[in-house]
């Protein structure tokens, strides 16, 4: 992932912790472990 992404993730991320039930928990668990599974497939390389 290029810098420019992780700043757009992060930026995003930021916005998302303001939003608040169900749908913005679900968003911040898939993004989690999204990057979760990716430390995972670095680590296991």
């Amino acid at each position: 992932m290029t810098v420019e992404k992780q700043r757009e993730v992060i930026r995003l991320w930021n916005q998302l912790r303001k939003v608040e039930g169900p749908a913005a928990e679900e968003l911040r668990i898939q993004i989690l472990e999204c990057f979760s599974e990716k430390a995972n497939a670095k680590r296991a390389a």
